[in-house]
């Protein structure tokens, strides 16, 4: 995996920046609001400025996302695609729910290995 540049702990996830990646791991029971989501955004364009990035959710805990988000995040410019990395059968269900909101690339992967990996394919395109 390549070097983390960079940690912040927002009071709903901690993001790990790298060079044209972040990996999200939110906190157990969050429910993901618009308002969270657009913090993240704020963290994400404040690292990755002008540059494509992927975001990664490592979905270790057990939380919810509002999947009407996803309809603000087709809009951003710099986000290329967002992988979803879990175990979890009910985890992966949902994303597959969330997929269907979201116009980019989104992928569901069980190792979080395999999405990095498919985070290059998609920067190169």
């Amino acid at each position: 995996m390549t070097p983390i540049l960079r940690t912040l702990e927002l009071e709903f996830t901690v993001l790990e920046f790298h060079e044209n990646f972040v990996v999200s791991r939110v906190r157990e029971n969050v429910v993901l609001s618009k308002k969270q989501i657009l913090d993240l955004i704020d963290a994400c364009l404040g690292n990755y400025e002008g540059k494509k990035f992927v975001y990664i959710s490592d979905r270790i805990h057990n939380y919810n996302v509002d999947p009407t988000v996803y309809l603000n995040l087709n809009k951003g410019k710099n986000l290329a695609g967002i992988a979803i990395v879990s175990e979890k059968t009910s985890s992966l269900n949902m994303a597959q729910f969330e997929k269907t909101f979201f116009k980019k690339p989104f992928e569901i992967f069980l190792e979080l290995e395999d999405a990095i990996d498919w985070t290059q394919k998609i920067l190169k395109k």
